[in-house]
């Protein structure tokens, strides 16, 4: 089940109520950076227009985004709401931008949502896909999966010649990591995608 906590400062009766009918297993803590923590890996700030145009107008929002930035190694924007109709006497190129600023400069996603329920439906769409993406890809490059599943394919992409889809297939194979370990040669190679001589780099690292 995929699970999302929410920070206790987020009026979310409403929201929680929705993920919860929809099987997202939700708590509610203190979070100390973003609005919402997803599957424990994604973090979310969620702002609504009116305070995403009012966070450019006083500072306060590439402050904000410094701190996800150092803080949160995978945080997303989500703005509810049309930035460009908030009623604010402010130039829409200056929100464009912001906009342009926080996805090319900082490389953080943006999202948009026209209600709170629309945005529960992107924290959702975020988890499953976030789910789906860990059973066959894992990221090498400074990441550190909790999940035991998507360590089993962390640990096997570290073989010569592993990526994500062969990885899949070894353990889909030989039903666990200890079985691809004790695989000999000509077992390996009962694998599609696995030949003679990737068998053997891999024997010569494991042995």
């Amino acid at each position: 089940m995929n699970e999302i906590i929410i920070d206790y400062r987020e009026k979310a009766d409403e929201l929680i109520s929705f993920l919860q009918s929809q099987g997202i297993a939700v708590k509610v803590e203190k979070l100390s950076f973003g609005d919402y923590l997803l599957d424990g890996a994604v973090t979310v700030e969620r702002k609504c227009a009116s305070d995403f145009v009012t966070s450019i107008i006083d500072g306060r929002l590439f402050k904000q985004v410094a701190n996800l930035k150092r803080h949160a190694p995978r945080p997303v924007l989500i703005i509810e709401g049309n930035p460009y109709r908030t009623g604010f006497n402010m130039d829409n190129r200056a929100i464009e931008g912001a906009l342009l600023s926080l996805q090319t400069v900082w490389y953080l996603p943006v999202l948009f949502s026209k209600t709170l329920i629309e945005t529960a439906g992107r924290l959702i769409m975020i988890c499953k896909q976030h789910a789906e993406f860990n059973d066959v890809v894992t990221l090498r490059w400074g990441y550190r999966p909790k999940r035991l599943a998507t360590r089993k394919l962390y640990l096997l992409q570290g073989l010569p010649g592993i990526g994500p889809d062969l990885a899949k297939r070894m353990l889909d194979h030989f039903d666990s990591v200890s079985g691809i370990f004790n695989a000999s040669i000509k077992e390996l190679t009962t694998v599609k995608g696995i030949g003679s001589t990737k068998a053997k780099k891999i024997r010569e690292i494991l042995d």
